[in-house]
């Protein structure tokens, strides 16, 4: 590779992913396994090791990683970087890679057919990993392995992993490629009903393992997401006829019936939705949610388990009935049920204003909204922010008051004074001030509006009230040029009290951050240093805090 190739590396992947990429090539982890004159395959070693098939021409490549973010991963970032940095260690492995297939070719066209074939039995008696790629690429289509089979094996890859309580750490994550990898195989031969055998023996042993796994970094989750949307994908593109069909949609809504874990169920409904793309399927579908449907939703402070449960179904239902058009029996349900639930309030709006009712759907928004607490009412404000618009000026300011006030995020903020003529301004900010104070909201907030309307004065007193070293350093950059004299007195009443509040050089360097900005108030160097100087005599037996202090 020339440099250009390291540039465009970089602009193929993040900042950090680049950076980090560097570190493993420099570490050492990068280990090739496979090599062509165009094509490489290589593990990285790092927290689990990763495989990544990379293309030298193209300079394209993919890693059996969870990454999902934005261009390519670390472990990507360093097999480019060893091509690129150690060219001639590369081609050698290359070289290697080539003459030790040339030479198993050349071994194979001669040894004795009795001996290779008193070989192959034995290997694949010993070896389950290579029995499951022979019979994926020799077997006919529909002659594989058992459910049962998979789950065994995948069971037993945990055993192996499980400490003595029967746990997986975050730091031992179990390696799933080689199931993959075998899936993979059936797909290319068009056996798609077997390799979506493999990935449901994969969703299913994950799901029973949930509570046993560490998952703090997302792995296993990520894992089962993967297998059951190829699960999904397999089913779809095998050419069922829809009573074929049927047992696929019914296995996968017995699994969302199942809620172990709860946090797959959603997976479980997105697989349905997926599958389901005839009305025919969606017919089965809804036929089957029909004996499961709540009479009426349990009470949600007597029975909360319940209650969720038949809000969930109840939402399941509606979907089914939108989806095949039954719009009588769509309004009749979420009349029934809509005041339960922000969420039903909020799908009935959008279903009324897409059948062009928008007063009733205004209506049931509002209904909402006096019905469900502030901030589970966001988008049902957010829905009549948008319907106000055109239809009436002043509720349309008055949510996006509220939204400004229940968010904080600044968009509404802009938008609302956007929609507020200049005179008329003052009154609404008075009345997003008097909010503040009355609502209990964090007094930074007040500060803030202080700076977005340019009242330094009442954003300084604010800042000054507050007694906080934390707050004069949050505010420095945009109030201790405008008042220096008020700001280095606040700074000199707080620093020696705060700078003996803990030990520790962390703490130390914390000090010295502010001192620095101390120093740098205009007009004040020579006290803030007669500051430094005390705080050297006061601490004269803290040695971490005078080397700290050095680099003042």
């Amino acid at each position: 590779m020339v440099e250009s190739r390291q540039d465009l590396i970089r602009e193929l992947c993040t900042a950090q992913s680049f950076q980090r990429g560097l570190r493993y090539f420099e570490e050492g982890r990068v280990k090739i396994v496979e090599a062509s004159s165009s094509r490489i395959v290589a593990k990285v070693v790092g927290k689990d090791n990763y495989r990544v098939e990379v293309d030298l021409d193209h300079l394209s490549a993919v890693c059996n990683c969870p990454y999902d973010l934005e261009g390519y991963c670390k472990h990507i970032v360093a097999v480019f970087m060893a091509v690129d940095r150690e060219p001639e260690k590369v081609n050698s492995m290359i070289d290697e890679c080539i003459q030790e297939l040339e030479k198993m070719s050349s071994l194979l066209k001669n040894a004795d057919p009795d001996e290779l074939d008193d070989f192959f039995r034995r290997e694949l008696g010993a070896n389950a990993e290579l029995r499951s790629r022979f019979l994926a690429r020799f077997s006919a289509v529909g002659e594989g392995r058992s459910l049962s089979s998979y789950k065994d094996e995948i069971e037993s890859r945990f055993e192996e992993a499980e400490d003595e309580h029967g746990l997986i750490y975050y730091d031992n994550n179990l390696d799933f490629e080689s199931f993959q990898n075998l899936a993979e195989i059936y797909i290319q031969k068009n056996d798609l009903l077997e390799a979506a055998k493999i990935y449901q023996a994969l969703t299913e042993k994950i799901s029973e393992k949930m509570d046993h796994v560490d998952d703090s970094d997302g792995y296993y989750g990520g894992v089962f997401s993967h297998s059951l949307e190829a699960f999904v994908e397999c089913i779809k593109n095998a050419g069922l006829d829809a009573e074929a069909r049927r047992k696929y949609i019914d296995y996968l809504f017995q699994r969302y019936l199942l809620r172990d874990p709860d946090y797959f169920q959603d997976d479980y409904f997105d697989a349905l939705k997926e599958l389901c793309s005839s009305k025919e399927d969606l017919q089965f579908w809804n036929n089957r949610l029909a004996s499961y449907l709540p009479v009426g939703l349990a009470d949600k402070k007597d029975d909360p388990s319940s209650h969720y449960r038949d809000k969930e179904r109840i939402s399941m239902r509606l979907y089914l009935l939108s989806r095949l058009n039954e719009t009588s029996n769509f309004y009749a349900l979420m009349d029934e049920n809509y005041r339960s639930s922000s969420d039903l309030c909020l799908q009935y709006a959008k279903k009324l204003l897409e059948n062009k009712d928008r007063s009733k759907a205004i209506k049931i928004a509002e209904e909402g909204i006096a019905l469900f607490p502030e901030y589970s009412s966001r988008y049902l404000r957010e829905f009549l922010r948008e319907n106000y618009r055109e239809t009436d000026h002043k509720k349309y300011r008055a949510q996006l008051l509220s939204l400004f006030l229940l968010t904080w995020e600044w968009k509404y903020y802009e938008q609302l004074k956007a929609a507020v003529k200049k005179e008329e301004w003052k009154e609404t900010l008075d009345d997003i001030l008097a909010n503040v104070a009355t609502k209990g909201m964090s007094r930074t907030k007040l500060i803030d509006i202080y700076l977005k309307e340019r009242m330094f004065d009442a954003a300084l007193e604010e800042v000054m009230a507050q007694k906080s070293i934390h707050s004069l350093r949050a505010y420095h950059g945009k109030l201790a040029n405008l008042y220096p004299r008020q700001y280095f007195a606040a700074y000199k009443e707080l620093i020696h009290p705060y700078a003996e509040s803990r030990l520790g050089r962390e703490h130390y360097r914390d000090v010295v951050a502010i001192l620095k900005n101390m120093v740098g108030i205009k007009g004040f160097e020579s006290e803030a240093e007669e500051i430094i100087e005390r705080l050297r005599m006061e601490n004269k037996r803290k040695p971490a805090f005078i080397d700290e202090l050095k680099g003042l």
